[in-house]
């Protein structure tokens, strides 16, 4: 996957405020592979999303799910 510097900058900034709330927790770190997916479960329960020029709207997690 190619991901922009201003991308990779983003993920980098939240990796490092969520292993730093992790490691206070005693939890171990997640690697980026992780929190993207942590990012696309919380995308899909959302009721709507604009990504990529397109406003899409959830059906709802019933639907999601099948």
């Amino acid at each position: 996957m190619k991901l922009t510097c201003e991308t990779r900058e983003t993920l980098q900034h939240y990796k490092s405020l969520i292993n730093a709330s992790r490691r206070e927790a005693g939890l171990s770190p997640l690697n980026t592979t992780q929190i993207l997916d942590d990012i696309c479960t919380y995308l899909k329960y959302q009721n709507a999303v604009y990504i990529g020029g397109a406003f899409i709207q959830q059906a709802g997690i019933k639907n999601l799910n099948k």
